[in-house]
C-alpha cells in the first residue's frame, strides 16, 4: 500500500483541479463567455456539493496529530505562518490587480474591498479564512478534555443546520464547513488508518456514478440547480458532500496504489500555491485568448484555462524559489 502522503497528495490533487475547473467555469460564464447556461448550473451545483468539503475533510484527518506533536501555541503560530501570511499576501495582490484592470472583472473592485480584506475575505480567499478559524475552535475545544469531543460534534452540527449567514470573517463558509473538518477528526479515530481501510475499485466506480446520478437528479427533479454551500439544504448538501468526498478518497486511493496519473499528485503537492494564484493566471489566460487571438470558442478557454490556472502557479512557486524569494508564498525568517 502506498504511503500515506501518496494518497493525500492525490486527493488534493483531485480536489483542486475540481476548485481551478469551477471557479474558471464560473468566471467564464459570468465574463459572458457563451457557456451553456443549462451546463453551467447543472456542474457548478454538483461540484460546489463537494470540492470545499473535500479539503476541509482532509484537513481534519491530520489535526489531532499535528495538534499534539506541537502544542497549543506553536500548532496556531504555524497556521498563521503557512495559510494565515499567504492569505493576506494574495488577497491583497489579486484584489490590487483586478482594481487595477478593473474594466476586464464583472465584480467591480473597489479600493473599499481591499481595505476590508483583514476582516472580509476577498473571492476564494474565503477557504483559507474559515480554514484558520476552523484550528482555533479545534485548540479552544480541545481544552475541554473528555468533553472535547461531544463539544466539537455539537458546535458542528449546530453551525451546519444554522449557518451564520455573513461572509465577515469568513463566519458562513466556517459554519458549513466545519462539521467536515469534525467528521474527519472521527472517522481517524474510529477508522484509523485509512490506508488499511481502502476504498476498493468496485466501490469507487459505484460511487462515481451515485455521485453523477443522484446529483443530476438532485439539481434537476428535486430542487433548483444551487450551490448548497448557500445553507438552504443541508441534508442534500451532506448526502452529495458525504458521496463524493468518498469517491474522491476511494480514486486518490486508487491512484497512489497504481502509481499512475502522477501529474495529479504534483497538483496535490502544490495545492496550496495553485488555490492562491490560479484566478489571476485562469483570468489572464481568458484575455490574452479573447484580446490577442480572438478565440471565443468556451471549450478551448477552459481547457487553457485551466491549464494555466495549475501550471502557472507551481512555475511561479518554482522560480521564487530559484531566485531565493520563497516569501511569495511562505513566511520565512530573512537571512542577513
Amino acid at each position: 500500500m502506498a504511503q500515506r502522503t501518496d494518497w493525500v497528495d492525490y486527493a488534493k490533487g483531485l480536489g483542486i483541479i475540481l476548485v481551478v475547473y469551477a471557479h474558471l467555469l464560473s468566471s467564464g460564464f459570468h465574463a459572458h463567455l457563451h457557456i451553456q447556461e443549462y451546463f453551467f448550473f447543472l456542474s457548478d451545483s454538483i461540484v460546489y456539493s463537494f470540492h470545499m468539503p473535500l479539503f476541509f475533510f482532509l484537513a481534519g484527518l491530520f489535526v489531532e496529530k499535528s495538534y499534539n506533536k506541537r502544542g497549543a501555541r506553536e500548532f496556531l503560530v504555524n497556521k498563521v505562518k503557512f495559510i494565515a501570511y499567504p492569505y493576506l499576501l494574495w488577497s491583497f495582490l489579486q484584489a490590487s490587480i483586478e482594481l487595477f484592470f478593473s474594466k476586464q472583472s464583472y465584480r467591480g473592485i473597489t479600493l473599499g474591498d481591499i481595505m476590508a480584506i483583514p476582516y472580509l475575505p476577498f473571492s476564494q480567499f474565503w477557504f483559507l479564512y474559515a480554514l484558520i478559524l476552523m484550528y482555533v475552535f479545534y485548540t479552544l475545544l480541545s481544552m475541554f478534555g473528555r468533553f472535547a469531543p461531544p463539544a466539537m460534534i455539537t458546535v458542528a452540527c449546530v453551525l451546519f443546520f444554522y449557518p451564520i449567514n455573513t461572509d465577515i470573517l469568513a463566519l458562513h463558509g466556517f459554519s458549513t464547513g466545519f462539521v467536515f473538518f469534525v467528521a474527519a477528526i472521527f472517522v481517524r479515530e474510529y477508522l484509523g488508518n485509512l490506508e488499511k481501510n481502502s476504498i476498493p475499485a468496485g466501490i469507487t466506480c459505484i460511487l462515481f456514478l451515485i455521485l453523477s446520478g443522484s446529483g443530476w437528479y438532485v439539481f434537476e427533479r428535486a430542487i433548483e440547480p444551487t450551490r448548497l454551500t448557500d445553507g438552504s439544504h443541508p441534508f442534500y448538501f451532506l448526502y452529495l458532500a458525504g458521496v463524493g468526498i468518498t469517491f474522491c478518497i476511494g480514486l486518490a486511493q486508487f491512484f497512489a496504489e497504481k502509481k499512475c496519473c502522477r501529474l495529479i499528485r504534483i497538483f496535490g503537492i502544490y495545492s496550496l500555491q495553485i488555490y492562491l494564484v490560479h484566478m489571476l493566471a485562469g483570468v489572464a489566460a481568458r484575455i490574452v485568448l479573447l484580446n490577442i487571438f480572438s478565440i471565443e470558442n468556451p471549450v478551448l478557454h477552459m481547457i487553457i484555462g485551466v491549464c494555466a490556472g495549475l501550471i502557472v502557479p507551481i512555475a511561479l512557486y518554482k522560480a521564487a524559489l530559484k531566485l531565493n524569494f520563497p516569501y511569495l508564498f511562505e513566511m520565512r525568517r530573512m537571512v542577513h
